[in-house]
Order: structure tokens, then C-alpha cells, then sequence
């Protein structure tokens, strides 16, 4: 783990309490038994300090710091239209069964829309008209029927939805969960079999939703649907969440995975954010890894605090970059799978089997920077920017050429273009900007993809710009965050951030993913911890002793 740059500094300034502290102690023998119940971990690289410096705390002195928010309910909103999924596949009841299987439901409420399919295939769901349902002790719980055919690509029946929770099911906490399929930043959310194949719920109009709720901030947004995981989808969601759960690419028929996430947010409904987060990705990620019907898959938690700035800085390089941004199509062809592959995508390509992510103009950050310029100062800025965005990513291990989030440019397309000016002015993504856009519809080579090989080849995950960027790889998995030496964020809390911490300002700690564990830094004690959350204890680290030892 990467030095604590403070540490040093706060020694000096306790070390005089300590000797005190110590001088009053009882003798060795009398501390024995104590340290026999001390439970010791493998040892993980750290930071130590010499015992001459300053002797080792005692157990007493060590008080674990808190994992979670405190929080002992928490409403789930599930926004689900099942559309061709439930009515060709069954996809939504069987995520509907996962559900049911996590035994939540007394602890935190899970509340489901139904809607926009013409076909329910379990659980006695109406598809004449919208429901609404509870979990509760494992069965699924009509609370209001005949809602009549609800358009689920409307800003209002989303309002609606939010409301009614929030009124008759309000908690300390909530998380909104959107079920379909998934159109980019642009075409936004959402094929429902009642309404005109046209329609979908953009992301300028879950914004204008989120709004007439803004006494609600969600601690997680997530989307069980394709290709949402872009800035822009970011940029849209940051008033209203503190993370984002996105997929850069086509999700496939499995989706989310949601038995195991569910039961341990019931038995924990006040787990913090990044951790509940992380349980999310790790299950989709191996539930595709394992089950027959998985496929290459790759999901990330967004840091959502950090989207202005991530705007701000994509600006700057593409600016810089852009006659080498229109001299090729960065759009990556990429073919659909699974949930992508009929119904909504169908509408911009005759040939369903044909849809690939270029036909949504989604174009990996990270490769084009890779791919274009990856020295310059505004490189620099924006590489670190984004990894202070995505929190926590994980892949399948066939997943190369997707590495957390995209950008869209609308490459030699004027109805896309014409689409998006109306999306993005609405988000309030500056008028310079969106017509800046516009030189990519008249750009010649905008037939002229470019060629991912080169960087497929030579991504093997974030381990190799470790060094250069200071992101931290784990089995398959990466997470990575923000180079606190710009000072953009913190300010002067820049010198200890520098070793890649996050702090979270709602939980009131310093946090950070390294090798699959969430390690946390308590200021008021000077004490860093990691959470084994299989054996769910804490562990501190005691310097003097250079090990790891279970805080009481």
C-alpha cells in the first residue's frame, strides 16, 4: 500500500501523549492475555515507522472505524420495463426470482414498477396495465394495480414512480435501479412494447424526473442495461447521486446478478456506498465469468463528484486533439450480444445481428488517449480525471478493448447530431461544446474507422500504467482514482491524496480499493484499516509491529 504521507508528521505530534500513556501501562506480563486474542492477517505492503520512533498503541487505544453510513433502512426503486426481454426471454422475472431469493425486504424495501411488455411470463404480472410490488418475506407483494399502460420512456411516469416511493416507503437511504435496454447518452433509455418505437427516456429527461425529486440524493444510480457507462450519462446524474453502476459495453442476457448484493445489503442497509458498490460489479462480473449464459461483460462504479471535472478536462484534450479526433472514426465496432441484440437497437439497424457499438458513436476515453496523444499536459489531466471517476471497474477475463467509460462524437451523422444538441443543452453541457460537436458529422474520414488493434493488443489492464498514472490492479479487475498532485479536488489535502485515497465527505473517511480490499484511513486516530468483508472484521495496522491485527 502506498506511503501515508501524514503519518510521519501526526507521529511527532502524539508521541509525547503516548510515552505518558505508556509510562502508566501495567507490566508486560499483565498485557499478555490481551494479545493472545489479538488476531493476526497476512501482511500486505504498507507504510512502518521505526520502533524507535514511538511505541506500539495498545488494543484499548484501538477502536475500529465505522464501514458504513449508519443507516439502518434503505429503499431500492427498481424502474423496470420488461419489454421484449420479459416477453420473448423472460429476462425481467428471472431477475425478479434473484430478488425474491435474497431474502430482503425487512430491513430495506424493494420496490418494482412493471411495465412496457406485452407479455409477463411469471409472478401473475399484468401486462394490460403498470403494477406496482413489494418484496416482502420472499414473495412478491402487489401494492398498487390498474395504473393503466404507462409510458416507461416518460419523464413523468419516472417522477411518479420516485414520489410514491419516497412518500410511502421513505428511508435513510436510496438506490435506483433502471431495467431495459440501453441507448447511449443520446437515445437514453427504454423499448416499450405499448408505445411508438421511436420513443426512449433520455438522459436529459431523467434529469428533469430527478429534479421535481431533489430532496432525495441517491446514493447509487445503476442501470441493468447496454452502453450507459459514457461521460455524458455521468455528467447528467451527478446532482442527483453520489455513484453511478454503468456498462460501457452490450450487457448480456444475464444482466445484473442480484441475489447476492441484495442479502448483504438487507443485513446491512447501512454498508457504505463504494463497498455496496463493489459487491454490485464483482457479482455481475463472475455470475457472466461462470454461468452458461454469460458473455464478455465489463461494469464500473462512478465517483460522481468528480463529473464536472471530467467534462471540463475531455474538453481541453479534445480541443487540443481535434484535428487527429477527426481525421479517423474513433467509434468502436463492436458487435451486440444478449440484451442488445433486438427490440430497442433494432430501430437505428435493419440487420440485428449487424449492431455494433460504432452505431451509437461510442468511443473509449482511454483508447484515445492511448491512441492519440498520452504525454501532453492535457492528457496528463484528463487521465487523472478519469480515474477519478471510475471508482471501481471490473471485466470478464476476455474483456480488453473496453476500459470503463466512452465519449460520443458524431461521426458523419446529422440526425444523431441534431438529436444530441437537443439532449445535451438540456443537461446543460456548455453551447461551445455541442457545436464544436458539429464538425464531426462534415468530417471526411468519417468512413475511415479506426483500427483498435494496436491498443487491444497492448491493453492487459491498468497494471502497466500503474507507474504513469498510479492506478492499482487486482485479479481481473482494476480500480483506480485520482492523482491528488494537480490539487483540482481537495485542495490542500492534496499531499496525503497524492498516494491515491479518496475521501468520501458524506461518511467522513478516507477510503481506497487496492488488490480487491477497501482500505480506510482515520484521521482523528491516525490509523489505517482494512475491512475483510468475508469474515466482515476490521483490521488495523500497527506500525511498531509491522502487521495487521484485529481492532476490537
Amino acid at each position: 500500500m502506498k506511503k501515508l504521507k501524514k503519518i510521519a508528521v501526526l507521529i511527532l505530534a502524539i508521541l509525547g501523549v503516548l510515552f505518558i500513556i505508556l509510562m502508566l501501562m501495567p507490566e508486560d506480563d499483565e498485557l499478555s492475555g490481551g494479545e493472545e486474542e489479538i488476531e493476526t492477517v497476512p501482511q500486505v505492503e504498507t507504510n512502518t515507522v521505526s520502533q524507535d520512533n514511538y511505541q506500539s498503541q495498545s488494543l484499548e487505544e484501538v477502536i475500529a472505524v465505522d464501514v458504513g453510513t449508519g443507516a439502518k433502512s434503505a429503499t431500492v426503486m427498481v424502474y423496470m420495463n420488461g419489454s421484449d426481454l420479459e416477453s420473448e426471454s423472460g429476462e425481467a422475472t428471472a431477475d425478479i426470482s434473484e430478488m425474491l431469493e435474497s431474502g430482503i425486504g425487512k430491513n430495506v424495501n424493494v420496490i418494482i414498477q412493471t411495465m412496457g411488455t406485452r407479455n409477463w411470463q411469471d409472478y401473475g404480472i399484468s401486462a394490460d396495465t403498470a403494477q406496482t410490488y413489494k418484496i416482502e418475506n420472499g414473495q412478491l407483494v402487489l401494492i398498487r394495480d390498474n395504473l393503466g399502460q404507462l409510458d416507461s420512456t416518460s419523464k413523468d411516469t419516472l417522477s411518479e414512480f420516485i414520489s410514491f416511493c419516497k412518500k410511502y416507503y421513505s428511508a435513510d437511504r436510496y438506490v435506483l435501479l433502471f431495467w431495459n435496454h440501453g441507448g447511449g447518452p443520446v437515445y437514453g433509455f427504454g423499448y416499450d412494447e405499448w408505445q411508438p418505437e421511436e420513443y426512449s427516456l433520455n438522459i436529459a429527461e431523467m434529469a428533469a424526473a430527478f429534479a421535481e425529486n431533489k430532496d432525495i440524493k441517491f446514493d447509487i444510480i445503476g442501470m441493468d442495461c447496454c452502453i450507459m457507462a459514457n461521460l455524458e450519462t455521468c455528467y447528467a446524474l451527478a446532482p442527483y447521486c453520489r455513484y453511478a453502476i454503468l456498462s460501457e459495453d452490450f450487457e448480456s442476457g444475464l444482466g445484473w446478478s442480484y441475489t447476492e448484493w441484495m442479502k448483504n445489503f438487507e443485513d446491512n442497509p447501512g454498508i457504505s456506498a463504494p463497498l455496496l458498490g463493489k459487491k454490485i460489479v464483482d457479482d455481475i462480473i463472475k455470475d457472466n465469468e461462470e454461468a452458461f449464459m454469460g458473455d464478455s461483460a465489463c461494469i464500473a462504479l462512478f465517483n460522481e463528484s468528480t463529473a464536472s471535472n471530467l467534462f471540463n478536462a475531455w474538453k481541453a484534450y479534445a480541443y487540443k486533439n481535434e484535428e487527429a479526433l477527426l481525421n479517423k472514426n474513433y467509434s468502436k465496432v463492436h458487435k451486440a450480444k444478449g440484451r442488445a441484440i433486438s427490440g430497442f437497437l433494432s430501430l437505428w439497424e435493419s440487420d440485428e445481428s449487424d449492431v455494433t457499438l460504432s452505431d451509437f458513436y461510442i468511443s473509449d476515453i482511454l483508447a484515445l488517449v492511448e491512441g492519440i496523444d498520452n504525454s501532453s499536459a492535457e492528457a496528463k489531466t484528463l487521465m487523472s480525471a478519469l480515474k477519478a471517476s471510475v471508482t471501481y471497474y471490473g471485466h470478464t477475463s476476455d474483456k480488453n478493448e473496453l476500459t470503463g467509460m466512452s465519449v460520443s462524437l458524431p461521426y458523419g451523422d446529422s440526425y444523431f447530431y441534431e438529436k444530441l444538441k437537443d439532449v445535451y443543452k438540456d443537461i446543460d453541457l456548455d453551447e461551445e461544446y455541442i457545436a464544436w460537436l458539429g464538425k464531426f458529422v462534415s468530417a471526411d474520414s468519417y468512413e475511415d474507422y479506426y483500427d483498435y488493434d494496436d491498443f487491444e493488443n497492448s491493453w492487459n489492464g491498468w497494471g502497466e500504467y500503474e507507474n504513469e498514472y498510479g492506478g492499482n490492479l487486482s485479479n481481473g479487475s482494476c480500480e483506480y482514482s485520482y492523482d491528488y498532485g494537480t490539487g483540482d479536488y481537495y485542495g490542500n489535502e492534496e499531499e496525503f491524496a497524492e498516494d491515491n485515497w479518496l475521501y468520501d465527505y458524506e461518511e467522513e473517511i478516507w477510503y481506497m480499493y487496492e488488490n480487491g480490499t477497501l482500505y480506510l484511513y482515520d484521521e482523528e486516530t491516525d490509523t489505517v484499516f482494512y475491512y475483510d468483508e468475508y469474515k466482515d472484521k476490521i483490521y488495523y495496522y500497527d506500525d511498531d509491529r509491522e502487521d495487521w491485527f484485529l481492532a476490537e
